[in-house]
């Protein structure tokens, strides 16, 4: 990570990121003391992150390859891409067609790595983060991605399930069973316990990398209040609306922070403290592609038997769609990783800037 880069880390966590946590942590408490947020309020999130953040945040992946080059865009580059879409995208739908378990399974873990693999790069960004092991960075890769996956699981399963049944529903398919027995109290308590397990391991793995200086033992507990923020939130707040949220403020904020760092005419507002007009710009340059992704949406919704049968179904309908576009969503991360040697056994510890 270039000085220049930290720098417009550090500055995005104090305008961007920390806002966030506050929001969360009020949330949080509020709900522990007992608020009851009505469904129809719940769903509020997924409805917005239909035209900001959310979907958007993934609609810029034709330009990834030729910014990382530091290139101008070329037809050849993007119709990689698309061609990456349209047949990643369409074995995912054909899964879920056949299978609405095996697609919703899937999802589930897709979403669990990538979510995973998002935080773990951002948490290279931390002044003082030092170089832990790469078995330590998969242990915070699973750990981050869990969070948002597996504690809603553990704390609210009816809902978590509903979610399931209404998901699978979209397709019409009502012999559907709860998938891994987790309607089962014991392997809930035993998902729990191996997350907790994990959670120690990888702190400790990260304090041997980060505790000899000063700023590694910042950098380890500010990981460390993140993990205890997002357990809290995801264990207090109705599934549906942390979800919702996390999808948007947090992973997908991050994302196309990380994006418009590659971006000159996006850089230089991050560079000066103007986070504003760097979103305004990805906003405007994601438009194209998040109205071909809600076409794509109601298009689902016209063929999928069981898409109009309540907020549960419509939810379920966009999980669907949002499960198409993540894997070659995850094929695009992938690649940026690489480029900015997130997972070298040695890192040179991730840089934003594009290749010259």
């Amino acid at each position: 990570m270039i000085d220049a880069d930290r720098t417009v880390w550090q500055s995005a966590r104090r305008r961007l990121f920390r806002p966030v946590d506050g929001l969360f942590l009020a949330l949080t408490v509020a709900c522990a003391l007992g608020l009851r947020i009505p469904d129809a309020l719940q769903y509020v999130p997924f409805l917005v992150s239909l035209v900001l953040l959310g979907l958007p945040h993934g609609a810029l992946d034709h330009l990834v390859p030729s910014r990382l080059a530091g290139r101008e865009p070329d037809a050849r580059g993007i119709a990689r891409v698309v061609l990456l879409y349209l047949v990643v995208g369409a074995v995912v739908l054909a899964l879920w067609f056949m299978s609405p378990t095996l697609g919703f399974v899937a999802f589930i873990l897709t979403t669990w790595f990538h979510w995973g693999q998002g935080d773990v790069f951002v948490e290279a960004t931390r002044e003082g983060a030092g170089t832990p092991s790469r078995a330590t960075r998969v242990g915070m890769l699973l750990v981050r991605g869990a969070l948002p996956m597996l504690v809603p699981l553990v704390a609210a399963p009816d809902e978590y399930l509903r979610v399931f049944r209404d998901t699978t529903g979209v397709l019409a398919v009502s012999s559907e069973q709860v998938p891994l027995a987790l309607d089962d109290p014991a392997v809930r308590v035993a998902l729990a316990a191996a997350l907790a397990a994990l959670i120690v391991m990888t702190f400790v793995g990260t304090a041997r990398a980060r505790w000899s200086t000063g700023a590694g033992r910042r950098a380890w507990w500010g990981d460390l209040g993140e993990v205890v923020l997002l357990a809290a939130f995801f264990w207090a707040v109705p599934p549906i609306l942390a979800v919702g949220l996390y999808f948007c403020l947090w992973h997908s904020l991050r994302h196309i922070v990380r994006l418009s760092l590659l971006d000159p005419a996006s850089r230089r507002p991050l560079e000066r403290g103007r986070p504003a007009a760097a979103l305004g710009r990805f906003a405007l340059q994601s438009a194209p592609v998040t109205v071909v992704a809600l076409v794509l949406l109601v298009v689902l919704f016209v063929v999928a038997p069981g898409s109009a049968t309540g907020d549960g179904a419509l939810l379920g309908l966009y999980l669907v769609l949002i499960s198409a576009l993540t894997l070659p969503h995850v094929v695009i991360v992938s690649l940026m990783d690489r480029r900015q040697a997130v997972w070298a056994s040695v890192p040179r510890p991730a840089s934003s800037t594009p290749a010259s």
